[in-house]
C-alpha cells in the first residue's frame, strides 16, 4: 500500500521539499495487499466491492485482510463490518454503494450530515419536516405520497394534483373591474387583466388539496383513505412543530414507523440498523445546542446548506462505534484508519468522479465574490496573477487548474493511506446516471501500473465500450408497474418482504400445530455458532416478553410502589391527602406545565425576597412560563402587593427568609424550604407560609395541607435549637388577608406515623 502510495505521491514530491517517502515498520514488511480493477458499470463496481468485503468477513477469524495472520497485539478475531470503511470523493456516489452493502446483508452507516441526506429513511424524515413547515413543499409531498408506505397510484395523483389547481383558482384576487366602454381602451385593460392573472397564477399547493380532497369519488377508495389518513397525521405533527427538535425528529420517526422499519431487517443488530436514524438525531441534538435560534425554518436551512456545502467532519465530530461498513467522504477520512479501505468511482472521462473537474476555473480572476489569492494567508502556494491581458489570464488558469489537480492528488494519497492491511481502488466505464463513458482516471492508471510491478494485482480490467455504445445502465429500460407491489421488488426491500412474509407464515403454521415438527428440526439442526446465539436470543426475548404478559394478565389489585428514601414537603402533604396520588406521581413522574396562578406566586414569593433584601435568582419575567400567550400582565399581582402592606405582617421584619432545610421524619429524610420565619417580642417563633391563593374549602384539605406547617415547625425548632412548644406556624392567604394557625399540628412521632401507616409490600 505504501508502494502505491509513494507512485502517487511522485509529483507531490517533485513539487515541495522535504517531504519524506513513507517505509513499512519491522512489524508490517512484507504484509498488506492492494487490488485494483476497472468496471464496465458503476452498478458491476460497487457489487464487487460489496462481494469482496464480504468474502474478506467470511474468512476464518484468525486473518487478517491481507490474508495472513494478525499481527501479535492487533486483533485476534474475524473482520466486522466496522472494520471496513468506503471512501468517495462525492456524495452521489453513497446510494448505489449502500445498496450494494446492503444486498450482501452486510450493515452499513453513512456518516457525515450531508452523506446522512441520501439515506432512505433519513429522506423521508427530512421530506416530512419540510412538509409540516411550508405547505408548498410540494416535491417533498409527493416523495412520501409515492414512498413504500402510501404507494398512492398515477390516478389518484393526478386527482390530488387536480384539486389544488382548483383550490389555487378559488383562492385568486377577483382583478375584475367595470369594462371600459371605449373598445380600444377594453382590449388594453383586457389585455393587462390577462397579463395579471397569468403573472400571479398558482399552480396549486399540494398540502392544501391534502387538507381538503374535495368530491370522495375523484379517487380510488384505498387511494381517498390514504390520503385522509396521511392529512391526519400531518396535523397532528404540526401541533408539535414547537417542541424541542430532537424529540419532533423522534416522533416522526415513530409516526413513520422508520424504527421498526430498520430494525426489522434480518440478519442486522438492531443498533448497527438504526445507526443512520440515531446520527441524524445527533445532528439535531448538536444544532439546538449550538444555536441561537434552534427552530424548525432555521434547522431546515442548516439542513439544506449541508446538502449543498459539507466537506468531511465538523470540528468535535466523531465516528460513530457502532458495528457497521462506514461510508463516507475522502475529506472526513483525514487522520483515521481501517484494516480494509475500499476507494471507488476513480473514474476519468467528460465528467470524473475522482479527481474532480475544478468548480471555479480561474479562480478570483473570474468570480468576483472570492479573495484574491495575494490576499490570502496561503498565498506562496498559490498561481499569480501576472496582468490582466488574455495571455495573462489564460496562463493563470491553466495554473489554477493544474493547482487543482494537485490538490485532488493529496487528496487521492489521503485515501490509500487510511487502510493497514488491505486496499481496494476501483473505477468503471458508465456511471449509473450519466450518458458519457468514463473510463479509468489517471490515479487508477498509477495505481494499476503500481501492482503490475508487484504492489497488488488487478482483480479486473474491463475493455472499452465500442464507439457507438450507449450506457447500459441508462438506456436499458422497460415498462414497470407502479405502485409495485412489496413482493414484487427484486432488491434487498423485496427480499425483507418475502422473508417477513415468509416467518409469518411460519408463526401460522404453528399456532394451527401444523409447525412443531419444523422447530422441532431446527432445534437439532447443525448451525454456525452465531446463528445458534441468536436463535437462543430470540428465545430468551420471547419468555420474557411471554412471562411479562403473563403477569400483567395475572396481576389482581394495586401495583406495589416502594416510597423513595428523600422525600420534599409537598410529598408529605400528598401523602396526607391521597396516598394513591402520590404512588402514581412516583411510579410515573410527569412534569407540570407553567399555569399563571403558579407563576403568579412564584413572582409574589421573588418580590417578597427582594423586599426582605434577599437577591432573588429570578425576576417575574425570566420565570417558568413567562412567555406563555396566557402569562401576560397579571392584574392581581399589583393588589397582591397592596393587600400584604396593608397586612400584619406588613411592617415586621423576618429573622430569616428562604430557609432550605433537612430533617429526619421517621426513616425518610425530608426537604423542603420555608417562605420566612419572624420573631415575637417573648422569644417565640412564627414560621409563616404565604399563599396566594384561596384557603381550603373542607376540613380534610386543612388536614392534609397542616401537614407542610408541621414539617416547617419541627425542621425550624432543630435549625435554632428551641424547644418545639416555642415555635408556632401559620399559613397567611394574602387575598384574603388572613392568617391560620392550626392548634393541632402533628409533631415528630405524629409525622412518623403519617409515614409508617402505609402497607407494606408484600
Amino acid at each position: 500500500m505504501l508502494r502505491v502510495a509513494r507512485h502517487l505521491s511522485g509529483p507531490l514530491r517533485a513539487e515541495a521539499e522535504h517531504v519524506p517517502v513513507l517505509y513499512p515498520g519491522p512489524a508490517r514488511r512484507g504484509r498488506g495487499t492492494v487490488a485494483c480493477g476497472l468496471f464496465r458499470t458503476e452498478t458491476e463496481e460497487a457489487a464487487w466491492i460489496a462481494e469482496t468485503v464480504r468474502a474478506a468477513m467470511d474468512q476464518p477469524g484468525h486473518l487478517a485482510p491481507d490474508g495472513l495472520e494478525w499481527p501479535a497485539g492487533e486483533g485476534s478475531a474475524a473482520i466486522t463490518p466496522g472494520d471496513v470503511a468506503v471512501l468517495c470523493r462525492k456524495r452521489s456516489q453513497f446510494p448505489i454503494l449502500r445498496q450494494a452493502f446492503e444486498d450482501q446483508g452486510v450493515p452499513v452507516e453513512v456518516v457525515g450530515l450531508g452523506g446522512l441526506m441520501t439515506v432512505p429513511e433519513v429522506r423521508d424524515i427530512v421530506a416530512t419536516l419540510r412538509v409540516v413547515h411550508d405547505a408548498s413543499a410540494g416535491n417533498e409531498l409527493a416523495r412520501l405520497l409515492t414512498g413504500p408506505r402510501w404507494r398512492m397510484g398515477p390516478a389518484d395523483l393526478v386527482a390530488l394534483g387536480s384539486r389544488a389547481v382548483e383550490l389555487a383558482k378559488d383562492a385568486r384576487r377577483d382583478l375584475r373591474a367595470p369594462e371600459p366602454e371605449d373598445s380600444e381602451d377594453q382590449d388594453r385593460e383586457n389585455l393587462l387583466r390577462r397579463t395579471v392573472l397569468d403573472l400571479t397564477a398558482e399552480s396549486g399547493s399540494l398540502a392544501d388539496a391534502l387538507d381538503d380532497l374535495g368530491p370522495a369519488d375523484r379517487y380510488s377508495e384505498t387511494g381517498y383513505e390514504r390520503l385522509n389518513a396521511l392529512a391526519d397525521e400531518l396535523r397532528a405533527l404540526r401541533k408539535l412543530a414547537g417542541q424541542p427538535l430532537p424529540e419532533l425528529v423522534t416522533e416522526i420517526e415513530r409516526v413513520l414507523g422508520l424504527d421498526i422499519e430498520v430494525g426489522a431487517r434480518p440478519g442486522r443488530d438492531p443498533a448497527a440498523a438504526r445507526a443512520d436514524l440515531d446520527a441524524f438525531v445527533d445532528t439535531a441534538v448538536r444544532f439546538v445546542g449550538n444555536s441561537d435560534d434552534p427552530t424548525l425554518g432555521t434547522f431546515l436551512t442548516y439542513l439544506r446548506s449541508a446538502e449543498d456545502a459539507e466537506k468531511g467532519l465538523e470540528p468535535g465530530e466523531r465516528i460513530g462505534g457502532s458495528d457497521t461498513v462506514k461510508l463516507m467522504t475522502v475529506h472526513a477520512a483525514k487522520g483515521l484508519q481501517w484494516p480494509l479501505v475500499a476507494v471507488p468511482g476513480l473514474a476519468g472521462g467528460r465528467y470524473p468522479v475522482f479527481p474532480t473537474n475544478p468548480r471555479d476555473s480561474g479562480g478570483w480572476a473570474r468570480q468576483e465574490q472570492q479573495l484574491p489569492f495575494p490576499l490570502r494567508g496561503d498565498a506562496a502556494g498559490l498561481p499569480k496573477l501576472d496582468d490582466v491581458d488574455k495571455e495573462s489570464i489564460a496562463r493563470f488558469k491553466e495554473a489554477d487548474k493544474a493547482r487543482h489537480r494537485m490538490e485532488e492528488r493529496r487528496l487521492a494519497y489521503v485515501a490509500v493511506t487510511r487502510a493497514s492491511f488491505a486496499l481496494l481502488c476501483t473505477g468503471h466505464w458508465w456511471g449509473h446516471a450519466n450518458a458519457s463513458r468514463r473510463g479509468p482516471s489517471p490515479f487508477l492508471e498509477e495505481i494499476k501500473e503500481a501492482c503490475e510491478n508487484g504492489a497488488g494485482r488487478v482483480a479486473r480490467w474491463a475493455p472499452p465500450p465500442e464507439e457507438d455504445e450507449r450506457n447500459p445502465q441508462t438506456t436499458e429500460t422497460g415498462p414497470v408497474e407502479w405502485p409495485r407491489p412489496p413482493e414484487a421488488d427484486d432488491g434487498a426491500a423485496g427480499r425483507r418482504y418475502r422473508d417477513i412474509a415468509e416467518g409469518a407464515e411460519l408463526v401460522a403454521r404453528y399456532r394451527d400445530g401444523s409447525g412443531r415438527s419444523w422447530l422441532n428440526l431446527l432445534e437439532r439442526a447443525e448451525m454456525p455458532v452465531h446463528m445458534r446465539r441468536r436463535i437462543d436470543g430470540w428465545n430468551r426475548d420471547t419468555g420474557l416478553l411471554l412471562a411479562h404478559r403473563d403477569t400483567q394478565a395475572a396481576a389482581d389489585g394495586p401495583t406495589p410502589v416502594d416510597l423513595p428514601a428523600h422525600l420534599s414537603v409537598s410529598s408529605l402533604v400528598t401523602l396526607a391527602r391521597n396516598p394513591e396520588a402520590l404512588a402514581r406521581q412516583i411510579r410515573r413522574p410527569l412534569p407540570r406545565p407553567p399555569a399563571p396562578h403558579t407563576r403568579r406566586g412564584t413572582a409574589f414569593h421573588a418580590w417578597l425576597e427582594q423586599r426582605y433584601g434577599q437577591q432573588s435568582l429570578l425576576v417575574p419575567d425570566e420565570l417558568p412560563g413567562a412567555a406563555d400567550e396566557t402569562a401576560g400582565g397579571d392584574e392581581d399581582f399589583a393588589e397582591l402587593q397592596r393587600r400584604f402592606e396593608a397586612s400584619e405582617w406588613g411592617d415586621r421584619i423576618p429573622v430569616d427568609v428562604e430557609v432550605p432545610f433537612e430533617t429526619i421524619i421517621g426513616d425518610r429524610l425530608v426537604r423542603g424550604r420555608m417562605d420566612a420565619v419572624f420573631q415575637d417580642g417573648v422569644g417565640r417563633y412564627d414560621v409563616v407560609d404565604w399563599k396566594t391563593g384561596r384557603p381550603p374549602g373542607n376540613e380534610r384539605e386543612r388536614k392534609a395541607v397542616a401537614v407542610q406547617l408541621a414539617a416547617y415547625r419541627l425542621a425550624w425548632s432543630e435549625l435554632a435549637g428551641v424547644p418545639l412548644e416555642e415555635v408556632r406556624a401559620a399559613f397567611h392567604y394574602v387575598r384574603a388577608d388572613r392568617t391560620v394557625r392550626p392548634a393541632d399540628l402533628l409533631d415528630a412521632e405524629g409525622l412518623a406515623a403519617l409515614i409508617q401507616s402505609l402497607p407494606e409490600a408484600d
